[in-house]
């Protein structure tokens, strides 16, 4: 399945980028006047060109977001502070997280976490996840309802801003489709 989201967003994007015909032949002298170009080698290498544009774009670790508010991630003040103020790495526990990914509602449960902070500025953290294990986590859309005995969503990162209290989490494409089905 992913295979064929990629194939047709590969597809979609090099027919969106690829001008129309008409263009090519919207004069015919001009057409004649150019008549020792290859205007079908034209066409195909921008037709490539495009193709390979899309897939250089999709292997830069393609990553969905979320927007979580700060009391789902940092059970206390004192916890958050550590993190976000002193950039202390830490291993806790969260009782419950729960957010909305790409339509689906997911909430998970009894969930350990390691983070890895760095400063990127006075308001922003960066807060890195190399373990996220969950457990009891269910995934639906209304439609679909999904369970889970154990998630790991280990590999993903936030941005953390003071101002907001919330953290945008990066979860890259191949971490969620394991769990949304994509």
């Amino acid at each position: 399945m992913i295979a064929n989201i990629l194939i047709l967003i590969a597809l979609l994007s090099t027919i969106l980028s690829f001008p129309l015909v008409s263009h090519y032949y919207s004069n015919l002298s001009e057409v004649n006047a150019q008549s020792n170009t290859n205007s079908l080698g034209n066409v195909l290498s921008h037709f490539f060109g495009s193709i390979t544009n899309t897939f250089k774009q999709l292997a830069k670790k393609p990553e969905y977001t979320v927007n979580v508010e700060g009391n789902q991630i940092f059970p206390n003040n004192t916890l958050k502070e550590n993190i976000v103020d002193k950039y202390q790495p830490s291993t806790y526990n969260i009782k419950d997280l729960k957010y909305n990914l790409l339509g689906f509602n997911v909430a998970a449960h009894d969930i350990k976490i390691h983070v890895n902070p760095s400063k990127i500025d006075a308001n922003k953290t960066r807060i890195d996840i190399p373990l996220m294990l969950a457990s009891n986590v269910t995934v639906t859309n209304g439609i679909i309802n999904l369970n889970y005995g154990q998630v790991d969503l280990g590999s993903i990162y936030g941005i953390y801003d003071k101002p907001t209290d919330k953290m945008k989490v990066h979860i890259p494409f191949a971490v969620a489709s394991k769990y949304l089905h994509l």
